[in-house]
């Protein structure tokens, strides 16, 4: 009699043990499940760092930032050539860089200036990009003009700003890049308790003659 409970017990705990024992295989298969379902989001998921590697291999395009009427910036590239044109409270200036050099126009006097060996900006998106593509950011949702957007937000970048830096030293600097699906339609810079929003547009139309000299521009 002793002997069968004994038996029994044995059993008991075994089958206890084979019980635990599933429910954990169950609960890493479920574990195992929702990080594949996360990482499959993820892959999916389109921020700073799909924006970095989809400029990367484009062979041209543009990209347009714009804080109001004058103030603005237009990019545009095609492969190892640019363009910038950039509107600062009114005053325009012109750049095209290409084979090594920038070239400063200057459309009033129908002349430009050689920088020679001086291509900084040539990949001045991808290059701005890259600086915080693989730095810690927080993700959220905000409303712009009534309509939301999922953006990142990096601490210390000032690559995109227009607003004088002369005087923000020790300040506290925060950047949003707000995305609508795959598309970046604002940068907002945040230095203090001053604030730039700049509307975003990126195409892949570009004007092959934008990285031309004109034949009557005579060098300095």
């Amino acid at each position: 009699m002793s002997e069968t409970k004994a038996t029994n017990k044995q059993k008991k705990k075994i089958l206890i043990i084979l019980i635990v024992i599933i429910l954990i295989i169950a609960c890493c298969g479920g574990i195992a499940l929702y990080m594949t379902q996360t990482d499959t989001k993820n892959e999916n998921y389109f921020g700073v760092q799909k924006l970095y590697e989809e400029l990367k291999s484009k062979e041209s395009y543009s990209f347009i930032t714009t804080l109001d009427n004058n103030n603005k910036m237009y990019y545009a590239k095609q492969q190892n050539k640019a363009y910038i044109e950039t509107i600062y409270d009114g005053s325009e200036s012109k750049f095209i860089i290409k084979d090594g050099n920038s070239y400063l126009m200057m459309d009033d006097s129908k002349t430009y200036y050689t920088y020679k060996n001086n291509e900084i900006d040539l990949n001045k998106i991808e290059s701005s990009l890259e600086e915080i593509k693989d730095t810690e950011y927080e993700k959220g949702k905000e409303k712009i003009e009534n309509k939301t957007y999922t953006y990142e937000e990096y601490n210390t970048v000032t690559k995109f700003v227009m607003m004088d830096n002369s005087e923000n030293e020790g300040q506290e600097i925060k950047t949003k890049f707000y995305f609508d699906g795959n598309k970046l339609e604002y940068i907002k810079t945040i230095v203090g308790n001053k604030q730039e929003l700049l509307k975003v547009d990126i195409s892949d139309d570009v004007d092959n003659n934008l990285f031309e000299i004109p034949s009557e521009y005579k060098e300095m």
